[in-house]
């Protein structure tokens, strides 16, 4: 090989480096923003919960948008602002009405080079506020036991700047759901992970697909989707052996338990400008039915 066709060779390697792989039939989804640089999301919320032959709904729309605050080689500092909340009436998601009590709350958050989340940077100045919220709804629910207890818990997780983080994130977090990873057509990615308990104890093992279901290069948009799911056998008998205690070992309980089609599963999808780094569209769906109590939840 001569120094020329050397040269050419070593050229061609920084160009395929710098393109990160990207081709015709994949795509990297990164964040490509600017210092100063503000976008508006609109959020929405519904949930849908069924029990005694009874079915409730819920809608509720959060304003937000985010500015980058700050563009350097280690990441993203974003300050995402809570504007404006209209919730249900008897909004049943902790999470959506602590939000709504954090409106106008400077949310300074770090993203990495490649856009995933690393921190809510302002954590401490964050708690209080939100450990105020909360006490508010605590004061507010006497009446209602059942919230009560679950704002008291909500009290408890907000505690720490990782359980804050969890407690007040999600539709942030979701947001950037899709970014730091490269994608390919006719690929499914497969990861063994874990789902909470919707009835307490330990959680149970799930598997999660990934797949670049589509991509436009002429319009540079693609679409992304997960979902994730429990092997119903199993989700089956953990929900046996918590109606056994709860109806202390009922026959006819636990005979309609076994006959009822239970599931636990989560879905996502997001279309993303990947040029720009931004969503387009997206929805998180996650449907938890136990036969007794069913809830399905959609965010987008």
């Amino acid at each position: 090989m001569t120094l020329k066709s050397l040269v050419i060779f070593v050229g061609a390697c920084i160009l395929t480096i710098a393109s990160h792989g990207q081709n015709e039939n994949s795509v990297d989804v990164i964040p490509l923003w600017n210092n100063n640089e503000s976008y508006a999301v609109k959020i929405k919320s519904s949930t849908t919960d069924q029990k005694n032959d009874k079915t409730q709904n819920y809608f509720s729309t959060f304003d937000a948008h985010f500015t980058v605050k700050e563009v350097s080689d280690d990441g993203y500092k974003v300050e995402w602002i809570y504007t404006n909340a209209n919730l249900s009436e008897n909004e049943p998601v902790i999470e959506n009405q602590i939000v709504a009590k954090l409106l106008n709350t400077k949310l300074l958050i770090k993203f990495s080079d490649i856009g995933r989340f690393e921190e809510l940077i302002n954590a401490d100045e964050v708690m209080l506020i939100t450990n105020k919220a909360i006490d508010e709804l605590i004061a507010n629910s006497t009446s209602d036991p059942t919230m009560n207890t679950q704002y008291k818990i909500a009290k408890q997780l907000v505690e720490t700047k990782q359980g804050l983080e969890i407690a007040i994130l999600k539709q942030i977090k979701f947001y950037h759901f899709s970014f730091g990873y490269n994608y390919s057509l006719n690929f499914v990615q497969t990861n063994d992970m874990k789902l909470p308990n919707p009835v307490g104890g330990l959680p149970f093992d799930a598997v999660e697909k990934v797949q670049l279901t589509k991509i436009d290069n002429e319009n540079s948009v693609c679409i992304i989707e997960t979902s994730k799911s429990i092997e119903e056998k199993k989700l089956k008998n953990a929900i046996v052996e918590y109606v056994k205690k709860a109806t202390n070992s009922d026959p006819r309980a636990i005979d309609e338990i076994s006959k009822a089609k239970l599931e636990f599963s989560e879905h996502t999808m997001q279309q993303i400008d990947f040029t720009k780094g931004l969503i387009q569209k997206s929805f998180f769906k996650r449907v938890i039915n136990l036969g007794f109590q069913n809830r399905s939840h959609l965010l987008e």
